[in-house]
This record gives structure tokens, sequence and C-alpha cells, in this order.
């Protein structure tokens, strides 16, 4: 008995050429930038606008409903929009905090920290 070699069929797997990156027109590149950033622009703001005695009687609602909104425009669920409004007004009803831009850099931070480093 002699055996018959098997036949393999055999594909050949084309590679792909890298794309070059997108050009992003100057609006998409501040969108990037930016929108990250504005909801703790808005916070410092309303923050800014609680100063002193009006802070401790209004700025826990104040705080609360931009939280509320802010979080809800960056699509977070109801358990976290409930969590960011308490702790924006908390925020705002914390004396001193008008001039300490806390929220502005904490997004900052966390959208330096989302963009991945550049591949060498």
């Amino acid at each position: 008995m002699t055996e018959e070699p098997e036949q393999v069929e055999v594909k050949r797997v084309l590679s792909k050429q890298p794309e070059a990156p997108q050009q992003l027109t100057v609006g998409r590149r501040l969108y990037n930038a930016l929108f990250p950033v504005i909801g703790g622009l808005v916070l410092d703001f309303a923050d800014f606008v609680t100063f002193g005695p009006i802070g401790i009687y209004t700025g826990f609602l104040i705080g609360g409903l931009i939280g509320w909104l802010v979080s809800s425009i960056y699509g977070f669920s109801t358990k976290k929009r409930l969590l960011w409004a308490l702790l924006s007004g908390i925020y705002c009803t914390i004396p001193a905090t008008e001039f300490i831009p806390v929220a502005t850099i904490l997004s900052a931070v966390a959208r330096f920290d989302k963009i991945p480093p550049v591949q060498k």
C-alpha cells in the first residue's frame, strides 16, 4: 500500500500596510482637547459663584444640579450621576475652594491619563 500525500491548501495572508493617520480638523482637535475639561470648568465656575455665605446655603443645590447635568452630558449611568451630583454639591459647599480649580485640574489629569503614549 502506498500512501498518497495529503494536499494542503495554503492561503496567502496579505499584510495590510498601516494607514496614514487621519488629519483632524481644527474643530475636532479642539473638541478632543477641551470637551473633557469643560465639565470641570463649569463646576469650578459654579464654585466661584457660590462664594462665601451663598455657598453654605445654596452651594450644595447648585453644585449638585451642575454635577448631575455635566455627568449626564458625559453619558454616566444614573448611579454615577448621583455620585457626581453629591460630590459636586459637597465641593461647592466647602468654604475656601473658590479660587482652587480642583474640578478643572482633575478633569485635565483624567484626560491626560486617557491619551495613549506615543509609540516609537
